[in-house]
């Protein structure tokens, strides 16, 4: 149906998607063809006496095709045939028939609408008027003769008949009881209301759609005389089905478009207005806002929605199947996120902006699941991608799509039609793309009949295997400045392993293979074609390197990108950008860090991996390199004191205080087995190359590390905890360190908060500093210094010495500005020192200058291109408290807005960092640096959800790229951090992997665990639930005893040998025969005292099983 107004127009394609149209508006209606091949469009034939033609619509009956029924403004409908308007009969040139379908009230007809399954039924809406109904359903068969003059109708067939072979289910007749009433009329509905708009559904011959009142949406079930109806309260002005999608409905009111599904027609699928179309560049229009007055979905691209608004010069394409969710914010916010970000396709923020932890680290897991699932069902579906036509000279009146006789059509085309009657094809290319990832590396982009795969990266030899990857870290247990290799087997070392025969592990320019790198045999895996690169730049050095050291330090290519063992990029500078992109690629980044050890082993051995890849950004390296710095300065010897756990706090926390550990009892300490969480968790010794494939930390003693003194008199003083950690870093002579403040209540916490970020704070230390700085050329950075430190003539005298004629001229500047007794700067000087300011391009000139002229170090700290630990050190030395914590404030506050992740300086690896973490997921998709960080204290000091989807990201990563072996050893590291949690008392002992194998009792069939809460003594050699004794051993006869877990810990933990053998405890049983017994006895019946196999058969006589096979 299309609706005409007295001057509008109103373009409809043909029903049955063939290649013509139709242009109706006041009195005319004018019917076009057009022609691809020629790209032409021919004027068919038009009728130019349609007076008060209100609306019309164009007939799918396959024996008509220019069948039309036109609505008036008194209510009747006319069915003309347009082509068939003149007709010679009996050489007279006369009008074509005419079928009229009258009302009994006049009024107006403002919808019509075919029944695309049985072209036989027309809905009509009209307006209201009292006493009569405005939805009236016509079975306008019997006319269909009357439109056919040159065949007259068939007499021969009945009415049954002819029933008989329409679709079914048919429209079921109403009694009307009205005598006027035609007997065409199947049914009336809508009483004293308004029908505005009306569609069948496409494939249905009785479910109608209609628009009441433009405030309903009725659904209508003709099949009965009394039709179902179910109501939406929405306005309608216009109704639109898919053709693709039988039960996809649109409908458009005011500037709102709604989708729905006809089945489910209480919840709309989608909502949006034109201030959702942010990704084709709409902005909301002034005054009352947009009206759409046109909506019709696509033939060709499924979901694909068109709409035009009134008074506009374009057209726009809705891809309803590319939505995301979205928290159900208000239109301004959505309109104001929008803005912010033009380069990606979405309307406002990701889903991941709703997934944030508790806060307060101290959440259970069930609280957070119950949260997300109250933030899932917040989430609204919205849009992510919409485009427009290209915005025409005039208003456009109407439009149309043109159905493609194509398969998978690059372009979608549109007919449209201004208010002048001006027709224009225009064809916008927007084919659906598909763009997918390998676990490879490889990308695969697809169009239309066409697909092109960009490799990622080719294997050509085996690569580094985790532990063959040499990892340097200092310990925290050797001193601070001691740096030793782990303790790895065979190589030797101070814990007792002995130094095999070979090159000295010191000689780092060849190579000193391992003699024993594993216990265990990976031949599961050779059968799969394992990650595989390039080892070297040069065949020469093939030989000369290991093969994790020769990635390391191959020389850079041109483009600092591609490894040398990858493919060649393919010619033509379009393939070239996309290849490179697919190089540059965060997914390819992870996978050369990790096959060069970055994980959760060494902070500094991940910086100096990040430095080595080019296409990593020196924030990242930077960071770690400060970890490095802060764990060296907390952690040794421990990081625990006073009751405050200083190991993932960062400057903020130092600063502002946080709260201590729980004050554990002598009690409750006492009480506490260590066993408990070394029964947990699998115990991994700190030489076991096979358990520990890339380093492990260095092991204290549990019970020491556990023990908190209960005897510390100073115990949660935060201030005496701060003072013993600037203890460490104290020189033993010279004068205490004061800043150039007022008045600070927080001296300790400034002092150690420099030691953090690597500044000096003694007066000879910077000045070696300042003369190393002059040395490699840095005179900015060294005079600014010297100015802060109120040492003008230093500076001064190091500016002119320098080669620059720069630094030369910015010491003239620098002297004027110098400040001397009872003076004050001209304000001619101020202004000038301004303007040079802005000049300048070093940033420490520029800060040099700022601070002389405005005495402000606020304004200091506002230059963003110094270093953020310079920025910070300058905070701490000349900020007053109170302005000390708006800057750190204000700082997290930057870099959660912007994803810098250097921002974890300040915040630490705490709830506000992981805050952090989140945002430069969002920015960079590195998901493996914020596993890294994040498993190291998630969940073993909080727990947020984000984390755990880190972590399971980069699991799932690592296995997809084959990289099995690393995903292992990233899962070991990970239990290490868990076990010294559960050690230190930080985490609940729990169990590390579920219990695979149960014993069940053969009567009761129930496990043999203890029941709950009760306690067994001795050694139990019944059933527990059913109290049946158990079965005996096949070799002793003896009744078979388990024992609990809990009493076995018990014996351990009383035991005095390091290391108790417990084979006389287990029972073996044969999974065959069913048949066991002790498992020393078993061994010995089979293998004897010296080993060697001596009977084969099972002890049980008359049982011939060969349970020996089984072993």
């Amino acid at each position: 149906m299309a609706p005409s107004a007295q001057a509008e127009k109103r373009l409809l394609w043909h029903p049955r998607w063939e290649n013509k149209f139709m242009v109706g508006g006041g009195s005319q209606m004018t019917m076009y063809e057009w022609a691809p091949e020629e790209s032409e469009i021919r004027h068919v034939t038009s009728q130019n006496d349609l007076q008060f033609m209100k609306c019309f619509a164009w007939s799918p009956d396959p024996a008509f095709d220019d069948l039309f029924a036109v609505g008036s403004a008194s209510g009747r409908v006319d069915l003309i045939r347009l082509e068939a308007t003149k007709v010679a009969r009996n050489n007279i040139l006369s009008s074509g028939p005419v079928v009229t379908l009258p009302v009994r009230n006049t009024r107006s007809c403002n919808a019509l609408a075919f029944c695309n399954a049985d072209p036989n039924y027309l809905a009509v809406g009209l307006d209201k008027v009292r006493g009569d109904s405005s939805l009236i359903i016509w079975d306008i068969q019997s006319a269909t003769p009357l439109l056919s003059p040159s065949s007259p109708p068939n007499l021969n067939l009945t009415e049954d008949s002819v029933l008989e072979a329409r679709p079914q289910p048919r429209i079921a007749r109403a009694e009307v009881g009205h005598h006027r009433t035609d007997g065409r009329v199947l049914q009336q509905h809508a009483p004293t209301e308004v029908v505005s708009a009306l569609a069948f559904l496409p494939q249905s011959t009785h479910m109608l759609l209609a628009g009441i009142s433009a405030r309903w949406l009725r659904l209508f079930d003709l099949r009965s005389a009394v039709p179902a109806t179910t109501n939406i309260a929405t306005k309608v002005y216009g109704i639109a089905t898919s053709p693709i999608d039988p039960h996809q409905i649109a409908c458009c009111g005011d500037g709102i478009i709604t989708v729905w599904d006809a089945r489910r027609l209480l919840h709309p699928l989608l909502m949006f207005t034109e201030k959702d179309a942010a990704a084709d560049g709409a902005r909301p229009r002034a005054g009352s806002g947009s009206f759409v007055n046109h909506i019709e979905f696509s033939s060709s691209r499924r979901g694909v929605l068109a709409a035009h608004e009134k008074d506009s010069s374009y057209v726009r394409f809705w891809d309803l199947q590319q939505a995301q969710g979205s928290e159900n914010n208000s239109d301004g916010e959505r309109s104001r996120e929008s803005s912010q970000t033009q380069t990606a396709k979405r309307s406002w923020a990701p889903w991941t902006a709703g997934g944030a932890g508790n806060g307060n680290g101290n959440g259970n897991g069930n609280e957070m699941r119950h949260s997300n699932v109250e933030s899932q069902e917040a989430l609204a579906l919205v849009l992510s991608d919409t485009h427009k036509t290209t915005s025409f000279r005039k208003p456009l009146a109407s439009f149309a799509l043109v159905p493609s006789k194509r398969a998978f059509s690059l372009t979608s085309e549109v007919m449209v039609v201004n208010k002048d009657g001006d027709l224009e094809l225009y064809a916008a290319y927007d084919t659906p793309k598909q763009a997918s990832w390998s676990a490879r590396g490889d990308l695969i982009i697809s169009a239309g009949l066409r697909c092109k795969v960009f490799p990622g990266f080719e294997d050509r030899g085996v690569p580094p295997q985790p532990w063959d990857i040499r990892i340097e870290e200092t310990t925290t247990s050797r001193g601070r400045n001691e740096t030793a290799s782990l303790p790895a087997f065979g190589r030797g070392d101070e814990d007792g392993f002995p130094a095999l025969e070979g090159k000295s592990v010191e000689d780092k320019s060849t190579p000193s293979k391992p003699i024993k790198t594993r216990t265990y045999s990976p031949a599961s895996f050779r059968h799969y074609p394992l990650d595989q690169s390039e080892l070297s730049a040069s065949p020469s050095s093939v030989n000369a390197q290991t093969p994790a050291r020769a990635e390391a330090v191959q020389e850079p290519k041109p483009n600092g990108l591609r490894q040398s063992g990858e493919k060649s990029s393919p010619k033509g500078k379009t393939s070239r950008s996309v290849h490179q992109a697919v190089e540059d690629d965060i997914s390819m980044i992870m996978r050369r860090r990790t096959i060069h050890g970055y994980g959760l082993a060494s902070a500094k051995h991940n910086a100096q991996v990040v430095r080595e890849d080019l296409c990593s950004n020196t924030t990242l390296s930077e960071l770690w390199d400060w970890i490095h710095h802060s764990r060296e300065l907390v952690c040794s010897p421990t990081s625990r004191l006073h009751g405050y756990e200083f190991s993932n706090q960062g400057l903020l926390g130092l600063w502002e205080g946080f709260a201590p550990l729980p004050h554990v009892s002598e009690s409750s300490a006492s009480s506490f087995s260590v066993l408990d969480g070394l029964l947990a968790i699998p115990q991994i010794s700190p030489g076991d190359s096979s358990l520990s494939p890339i380093s492990t930390p260095a092991v204290l003693d549990p019970l020491t590390r556990m023990r908190h003194p209960l005897d510390d008199l100073a115990y949660g003083d935060f201030t005496a905890a701060v003072a013993a950690l600037c203890t460490r870093r104290t020189p033993g002579s010279g004068r205490p360190w004061r800043p150039p403040v007022r008045s600070t209540e927080k001296l300790e916490q400034r002092q150690f908060a420099l030691h953090l970020c690597g500044w000096s704070i003694g007066e000879e230390e910077l000045n070696h500093e300042i003369r190393r700085w002059e040395k490699e050329g840095q005179q900015p950075r060294a005079a600014c210094w010297l100015v802060f430190m109120r040492q003008y003539q230093k500076a001064l005298e190091l500016l002119m010495r320098s080669t620059d004629e720069m630094h030369n001229l910015v010491s003239g500047t620098l002297a004027a500005l110098i400040p001397s007794a009872g003076s004050t700067l001209s304000n001619e000087l101020r202004t000038h020192a301004e303007r040079v300011i802005v000049r300048l391009e070093d940033p420490y000139f520029r800060v040099m200058l700022i601070q002389l002229t405005s005495k402000d170090w606020s304004k200091v700290l506002e230059e963003e291109s110094l270093p953020l630990r310079e920025r910070l050190a300058i905070a701490f030395q000349f900020l007053e408290d109170e302005a000390l914590s708006s800057y750190l404030t204000r700082t997290i506050d930057r870099a959660r807005t912007r994803g810098d992740i250097e921002g974890l300086v300040i915040t630490g690896l705490t709830p506000s960092g992981m805050d952090i973490l989140q945002s430069y997921v969002d920015r960079t998709g590195d998901a493996q640096t914020a596993a890294i960080l994040a498993g190291q204290v998630c969940p073993a000091k909080f727990f947020d959800a984000r984390a755990e989807r880190w972590l399971e990201t980069y699991r799932d990563l690592l296995d997809g790229f084959k990289l099995f072996h690393y995903r292992v050893a990233f899962d070991v590291e990970r239990g290490q951090i868990l076990q010294e949690a559960v050690l230190n008392g930080d985490l609940a002992p729990f169990d590390w992997a579920p219990k695979q194998i149960l014993i069940r009792c053969n009567y009761c069939s129930k496990p043999m665990n203890p029941v709950l809460g009760e306690t067994q003594k001795g050694r139990p050699t019944a059933c527990p639930h059913c109290s049946r004794a158990l079965p005996r051993c096949s070799v002793c006869l003896m009744t078979l005893s388990i024992v609990p877990d809990c009493t076995r810990d018990v014996g351990l933990s009383q035991s005095q040998a390091t290391y108790q053998d417990t084979i006389d405890d287990a029972i073996v049983i044969c999974q065959t025969c069913r048949h066991g017994g002790h498992a020393s006895h078993i061994l010995d019946w089979f293998f004897g005292e010296d080993g060697a196999r001596s009977r084969g058969m099972c002890p049980v006589a008359d049982c011939d099983c060969h349970c020996a096979d089984e072993f």
